[in-house]
């Protein structure tokens, strides 16, 4: 499985989640035991993805982009 796959992989999981989106950490977790990656890699992988502008992360939380997340929350700061 290459990144790219890898990462539509993620994404698709992130759009299933609609708009109530995922935990951050629910989902590190979940591909974490699927395949077996340092945590700090799978991070990254959600960070590529909001650089990307693919998901949006707020507080805790994670969004498809094309979900607007709920009103009232911080961005996350890296």
């Amino acid at each position: 499985m290459s990144v790219k796959d890898r990462m539509e992989d993620m994404l698709n999981a992130i759009e299933e989640a609609g708009s109530d989106g995922v935990e951050m950490k629910d989902l590190v977790k979940n591909y974490y035991e699927k395949w077996g990656f340092r945590l700090s890699t799978i991070k990254g992988y959600v960070h590529d993805l909001e650089e990307l502008e693919k998901v949006r992360i707020v507080g805790t939380r994670i969004y498809h982009a094309s979900f607007e997340p709920p009103r009232g929350l911080v961005r996350s700061t890296r």
